[in-house]
């Protein structure tokens, strides 16, 4: 990369560290991309000119940190994700969690995240086999990157999810190498940067998350929904509710269905502490 690019995302890193993390990774990749870009153009229209002075020229075009600044401080008050914006009508008391669409969406995260976390793992644990196995032959190096950057698309993908579904702000553009670079300078940028292996550990870890997030959310409301449907299970198909040969008396079963409905509530304010804690561990592992 140009030292003179490098110089401007270094200043600009410094003049956005008070915003989002996922907000400055998005405004990096948007210079980086724009500045690299319209170099190379420049370059090839404009061979003879001095390359100091045409990214000098190409920066003055696309704004000084300041400008930037102002523009992505004004993008983050407008781009919360949906089920964020909606954090503060949530709290409208303790039963009112059964009308939240934040509660739900993070209730399809923690059932989703079994079949991503499945995927996930499985990608990573075949994609390092068969990189390591291959990276004494030549060919290693280009399979390894190839990897490598699946992981990194991968992780964007999962961080849109995350946003989507749990309204934790994450980043709206992946960072790529730098155009016009070599396999090799590629490899050792991507296997030097943090945000590939903290990538390559969530997706390891998804695994086991995904297992116990399916586990607790599908044991709750399939309890709570037995508990709520006990007169029809037990008085129509003549099947026991509480356990085998424990039948709930006639007078008892408005209590069992309450308990039914409680524990719903209480499963929808979990799902939602649950999708908190594993959208800031998702942003801390995700975020470059």
């Amino acid at each position: 990369m140009n030292k003179h690019i490098e110089k401007y995302l270094d200043d600009l890193r410094d003049a956005l560290q008070e915003l989002d993390r996922s907000t400055i990774q998005d405004a990096l990749a948007d210079a980086e991309d724009h500045l690299t870009t319209a170099l190379q153009v420049e370059t090839e229209e404009r061979p003879d000119a001095d390359k100091g002075e045409l990214i000098q020229e190409i920066i003055g075009k696309y704004g000084t940190v300041e400008d930037i600044l102002e523009q992505y401080s004004g993008i983050e008050e407008i781009t919360t994700p949906v089920f964020a914006g909606l954090e503060n009508r949530d709290r409208r008391g303790f039963f009112f969690v059964i009308t939240e669409p934040r509660a739900w969406a993070a209730c399809l995260y923690l059932i989703l995240s079994l079949v991503t976390g499945t995927a996930y793992f499985t990608w990573v644990v075949t994609g390092l086999s068969v990189s390591l196995g291959l990276i004494v032959l030549i060919i290693g190096i280009p399979v390894s990157l190839l990897f490598l950057l699946s992981i990194r698309g991968i992780g964007f993908a999962e961080g849109r999810i995350v946003e989507a579904l749990l309204g934790v702000r994450m980043p709206r553009r992946a960072i790529t190498p730098g155009e016009g670079q070599n396999w090799w300078n590629k490899f050792k940028m991507i296997f030097s940067a943090r945000s590939t292996w903290t990538t390559t550990i969530y997706m390891f870890l998804m695994m086991p998350l995904g297992i116990i997030y399916f586990t607790l959310i599908v044991t709750l409301f399939s309890v709570a929904l037995s508990f709520i449907g006990a007169p029809v299970i037990q008085y129509i198909f003549h099947e026991p509710v509480i356990g085998p040969d424990v039948w709930v008396p006639f007078y008892a079963m408005p209590f069992v269905m309450a308990a039914g409905a409680m524990l719903i509530v209480l499963s929808l304010h979990l799902a939602k502490a649950v999708g908190k804690f594993h959208g800031r561990f998702a942003k801390a592992m995700l975020v470059s």
